[in-house]
């Protein structure tokens, strides 16, 4: 396959037989999804991948490393040519490193917009101890996104896609400062794509969740894949409010939804640097996106104790943490600040 395919907006759902053909795909091809999801959706698009080729069942119950490589294991000794994979993060990093892996074309269906992690170049998945390891694989060769279909999702998971996308606000400004520290090297296309998705967003005319608006924030997240993918790292997307997030996975008993994480991170870390973060809390606050670090379940030690141990998650990832005041009371100001304004 020479070329990726994206297809984005309502009722794109009915497009996989054509899709698959687009890309000269035939054969043998596995589905790959997860009960609930197949139920929904499974009708609808398995007799469109019968119409081009043989299917293969794969039924995800987990995310771990170990289950990603027995399913390229899979793929390979049974001659599997390409790989479908519908669901949410889970199932679509699983059928991506799987791909990658196996190194067969993959068609990306997701159900949701939790993360920019839809069309990007790496997986997120579990070691043996349970924590989640980010693994550099390839971009999917296709992915189809029906905005009509995701607007059914729940609510929460949209709103953590919005809280992703806003992320991209300090992830370049640690992307500009590890530049000017001799850090890191700047690739100036992965950097104004990742601007570019932040600011579809957060100059939007949408002031609530809408179909109109979901088609706005679908582009901005597959944009920040596509950033991640010129850069070769995850670097345009993830700075401080990801190492604080990262840190939240390790330490926090209660584990939230990602974007709701880094959302938290990067009006935090804004605080923390002295630079003014109303523009960020008024556009989460627009959306009703709530990162109350109370009504996370985040606790103000906990708070204090990841974003203290924050730069240990990425030794890698020079941002604005590193050279921080992280004065244990001005952390509690800071959370105490947070539980006020949301």
């Amino acid at each position: 396959m020479n070329r990726n395919i994206l297809k984005i907006g309502p009722g794109k759902i009915i497009e996989v037989e054509s899709t698959l053909r687009e890309a000269g795909v035939s054969g043998k091809i596995m589905y790959v999804s997860d009960p609930y999801v197949d139920s929904l959706y499974g009708n609808l698009v398995k007799p469109q991948i019968e119409a081009v080729g043989s299917v293969k069942e794969q039924s995800v119950d987990n995310n771990t490393i170990s289950y990603a490589m027995t399913v390229a294991e899979r793929v390979i000794a049974s001659d599997i040519d390409c790989i479908v994979a519908m669901g949410g993060g889970k199932t679509l990093d699983i059928g991506k490193y799987a791909a990658f892996v196996s190194k067969r074309p993959f068609l990306s269906i997701p159900t949701t917009m939790a993360h920019d992690g839809i069309v990007s170049p790496i997986a997120v998945l579990k070691r043996e101890d349970g924590k989640p390891k980010s693994l550099g694989c390839a971009m999917p060769s296709m992915m189809i996104m029906d905005t009509k279909l995701i607007a059914s999702c729940p609510i929460q998971l949209i709103k953590a896609g919005i809280g992703d996308t806003i992320s991209n606000y300090m992830a370049l400004k640690d992307w500009d400062f590890a530049v000017a520290r001799g850090k890191d090297e700047m690739n100036g296309y992965a950097y104004m794509m990742s601007r570019t998705a932040l600011d579809a967003l957060m100059k939007t005319q949408f002031d609530h969740i809408c179909p109109e608006f979901l088609d706005v924030l679908a582009n901005s997240l597959v944009l920040s894949g596509i950033a991640m993918n010129y850069a070769g790292s995850s670097r345009p997307v993830s700075g401080s409010e990801h190492l604080f997030s990262h840190a939240l996975d390790y330490f926090c008993e209660k584990q939230n939804l990602h974007g709701f994480n880094v959302a938290l991170g990067t009006v935090s870390v804004l605080k923390i640097i002295d630079e003014d973060p109303s523009e960020v809390i008024h556009y989460l606050k627009k959306f009703e996106v709530d990162i109350n670090p109370e009504h996370m379940g985040i606790s103000e030690n906990t708070f204090v104790y990841c974003m203290q141990h924050a730069t240990e998650m990425r030794r890698n990832r020079y941002t604005h943490l590193h050279e921080a005041d992280l004065d244990e009371r001005k952390l509690k100001k800071i959370y105490n600040e947070l539980r006020e304004e949301f």
